[in-house]
């Protein structure tokens, strides 16, 4: 994956946008996502749609996301999703 940490947040924005548009009840609360909302405690992500978010940066940066070492602090926010799987992980190496 090419462009910046901040291409690779607001491509996590969208996604995570897309993503409740689909669930029902969520509207409302994604309307007003940020980059530091607790997407857990907020209830925009939970153990089926993290699945889903990790196909989906597994698909973005075209590697994989080890399911042994991921942890729920990983997965918080959109800005920690993007600080620890953004485009600046994949050139290290």
């Amino acid at each position: 994956m090419t462009g910046s940490d901040d291409d690779f947040l607001e491509t996590v924005l969208g996604f995570l946008c897309e993503l409740n548009m689909s669930t029902e009840g969520q509207s409302a609360t994604i309307t007003e996502l940020n980059a530091d909302a607790d997407l857990i405690r907020e209830g925009i992500i939970d153990s089926l749609s993290i699945m889903e978010l990790i196909l989906f940066l597994e698909q973005e940066t075209g590697a994989p996301v080890p399911l042994e070492g991921l942890m729920l602090d990983s997965v918080r926010t959109a800005r920690t999703i993007a600080a620890v799987y953004g485009p600046h992980t994949s050139d290290a190496g």
